[in-house]
């Protein structure tokens, strides 16, 4: 999260705009496990291809 928001104050300010709406964590959730999925897959990519 800090890498997309990189300003910690709109950070502090915006968590209890999603803290409890379950949409918005899953959504974020969600991205999160797409980004592991691309890097998992890129590194495995690189492992298998040299």
């Amino acid at each position: 999260i800090a890498a997309i928001q990189t300003d910690a104050e709109t950070r502090k300010k915006l968590r209890n705009d999603y803290a409890n709406d379950t949409a918005q964590l899953i959504a974020s959730a969600n991205v999160i496990a797409i980004e592991f999925q691309t890097i998992a897959a890129a590194n495995n990519y690189w492992k298998t291809e040299k």
